[in-house]
């Protein structure tokens, strides 16, 4: 079974409802605004299927909102209007005939067709709601009840003559059941929009999750913020982009000079994030070599190294999205990102020189790991007490920048 009519893909939705069931409420301050509000037969929400939209998180259905939702829906005829809050659509138009009994909605949506969070016009929040309904009927597990006395129905309101540029801070006060992230705020918000775009033409933004619930991705987008944010001159404390991934995010949303120092880095971002994927990929070499082990020999003897035993590291396939390679470990945060924030000051003064970023890293990378490993042991493995020592991230950059001065020095 499938949604009939209007689709994610439309750009107008047609809503069937009695006259009596749909109010239009201008806007007291007189700025232009207005609001509809109709209780909406069930079937009409899944009817018209609205799945896009500036609510800046996907749904999860397993939590227990979403249950309480399911259960008002398919639990207690005549009640849903009631027991839920409803469904909020952001609408570029709207109008209702009363010859027809039908509201029809304008809901435009941009190059992303049919995504949530990508256009400013569609479901802004409900999607929880929308998401149960759909699938409910959709799934053939419950229809609406034949009884006048017993039919569901859901408050659906309409939005009219938003200002974009308050969209952000709407979205965030009315989603308020279920925190809201400040990463799927400031991405709905259009806060990184030009690091967004980098990604796009990178090819590797779809890679990303950008949105909460979102895990259909190989990256989270937190730690793309945060590894970018090694580069931020305006981000005080470097160790936050370990620790404080969140409120770096929330910082970059409420401070104007904090983000115009993130987008400074726009340059180099793309060879940047490119250089930690090589650091990464790097890095058992590196162990090799400081250990001593003959690589090649291991290779041709098909024996592990012991590599994935030490503490930072964990076995399984690891795509690098930017190196376009996957690699059969991965580094812990609390190892790799010291370990990039190594060469922050390099990539500063050798901003279109990544070859040399490289190099540099080839030459000190044995030494990198091996305090790394160090620092690991003396601080009794706790991987995190190491992501968050400014001692231990310092004297990984000094041995960086010592090794950069001398190679420039050789070149006198």
């Amino acid at each position: 079974m499938s949604p009939t009519g209007s689709t994610s893909s439309s750009r107008t939705v047609t809503i069937r409802v009695h006259p009596e069931h749909c109010k239009t409420l201008p806007d007291p301050n007189g700025k232009g605004r207005k609001r509809i509000i109709a209780q909406v037969p069930i079937e009409e929400i899944y009817r018209s299927s609205v799945t896009y939209g500036p609510n800046p998180r996907n749904q999860n259905l397993g939590t227990k909102v979403s249950q309480k939702i399911e259960e008002g829906l398919t639990a207690k005829p005549g009640w849903f209007l009631y027991f839920n809050r409803g469904i909020v659509w952001n609408a570029k138009s709207a109008e209702y005939n009363n010859k027809t009994q039908e509201l029809t909605v304008e809901l435009p949506s941009d190059q992303n067709e049919g995504v949530q969070g990508e256009s400013i016009f569609g479901n802004l929040d409900g999607g929880h709601t929308n998401r149960v309904i759909i699938k409910q009927i959709q799934e053939g597990l419950w229809k609406n009840w034949d009884s006048p006395s017993e039919r569901q129905y859901v408050t659906l309101e309409i939005l009219l003559g938003i200002e974009e540029g308050m969209l952000s801070e709407l979205v965030g006060a009315r989603n308020t059941n279920m925190a809201v992230t400040d990463l799927s705020l400031i991405v709905s918000g259009k806060y990184i929009e030009w690091l967004r775009a980098l990604l796009q033409e990178e090819n590797v933004d779809h890679k990303i999750n950008w949105r909460q619930f979102d895990d259909t991705g190989d990256v989270m987008g937190e730690d793309v913020i945060a590894t970018l944010s090694l580069l931020n001159k305006k981000l005080e404390s470097k160790t936050r982009c370990y620790s404080g991934q969140g409120r770096i995010i929330s910082a970059l949303k409420a401070d104007p000079k904090l983000m115009g120092g993130l987008k400074a880095t726009k340059d180099v971002a793309i060879e940047f994030f490119r250089f930690v994927d090589y650091l990464h990929s790097r890095f058992e070499t590196w162990y090799m070599e400081e250990e001593g082990i003959d690589i090649q020999k291991r290779q041709d003897e098909n024996k592990r190294s012991g590599f994935g035993k030490l503490a930072g590291v964990s076995r399984g396939d690891h795509e690098l999205i930017f190196l376009r390679t996957s690699i059969n470990y991965k580094l812990w945060k609390g190892w790799l990102l010291p370990l990039a924030f190594a060469f922050n000051r390099i990539v500063d003064r050798e901003r279109r020189n990544p070859e040399l970023w490289r190099t540099i890293a080839d030459h000190v990378g044995p030494k990198l790991y091996s305090i790394l490993r160090e620092q690991t042991k003396n601080m009794g493995y706790n991987l995190d007490k190491v992501g968050k020592s400014q001692a231990i991230w310092d004297n990984l950059e000094a041995i960086a920048w010592a090794q950069y001065a001398e190679h420039r020095l050789a070149l006198v």
